[in-house]
């Protein structure tokens, strides 16, 4: 993978995928920026990256307040000149009642606002600077399709608005070379056993009952955001292990 020398923004790093995507990108050369609303995920992340030689810087901003996020970006550009790609990973499950006439206003404000809100403030953050390079990469995450529809209608709502919003993004943002893509995750496993990316090429069991390795997700994160991905924009890719597909399962 070609991450050697860029510059990455990773929103929204908690024990899972924002730690995943982190460890992948820095391990293979990138110098990652990590935000979080709190040093609790950041910390173990700093004190790894130190300990491997790689290129980790951590920030923490509450993404709920845009002078908070634009700081962060501001400080990014000041210190390297350039932001090559942003992987957004915000959001969480919100429980509740499945029906929406039984969803309480607060179920419904936190599920738009949590999962989606982040998408504004970090895009009113570093579109600019992107813009002006001419260039870069921005992934969103989704959830997969049976992971919606089993949510509460809120998380249902936001993270579909995020599938619609990533192609629009991709066609508005298209004639200033700035490339936008979604991942949709299956149900994701959310701590990880370790902080150095496992190897590849090692056989994953395509079961249904099988939580989705945040390091898949990552994987395919790292994709859109590096050369490699170059050419896609506008792409919906869910990784749930053909869950979605409806296909039988492999024998046992």
């Amino acid at each position: 993978m070609g991450s050697k020398g860029k510059v990455i923004l990773v929103a929204g790093v908690g024990p899972g995928l924002g730690s995943a995507v982190v460890s992948l990108l820095a391990a293979t050369g990138a110098t990652v920026v990590g935000l979080a609303r709190s040093r609790s995920s950041l910390d173990p992340l700093q004190k790894h990256a130190q300990s491997r030689g790689w290129s980790f810087r951590a920030a923490t901003a509450d993404l709920r307040v845009q002078a908070e996020v634009n700081t962060v970006v501001d400080e990014v550009m000041a210190e390297f000149g350039r932001l090559d790609g942003v992987s957004v990973n915000v959001g969480h499950w919100i429980s509740g009642d499945t029906l929406l006439h039984r969803t309480t206003e607060e179920e419904w404000s936190s599920g738009l606002h949590d999962n989606l809100d982040a998408v504004h403030r970090v895009g009113r953050a570093v579109l600019p600077p992107l813009i002006k390079q001419g260039r870069g990469s921005v992934v969103l995450v989704s959830a997969a399709e049976r992971v919606r529809r089993l949510g509460s209608p809120s998380y249902c709502a936001a993270k579909g608005g995020i599938i619609d919003l990533t192609q629009k993004l991709a066609a508005d943002y298209r004639p200033f070379g700035v490339r936008f893509n979604a991942v949709l995750p299956g149900n994701m496993e959310h701590e990880l056993e370790t902080l150095d990316p496992p190897e590849t090429g090692v056989a994953v069991p395509l079961r249904d009952n099988a939580g989705v390795d945040a390091w898949q997700v990552a994987r395919a994160i790292q994709y859109f955001l590096l050369e490699e991905g170059a050419w896609i924009t506008g792409a919906i890719l869910t990784v749930d292990g053909g869950q979605s597909t409806g296909g039988a399962e492999p024998p046992v």
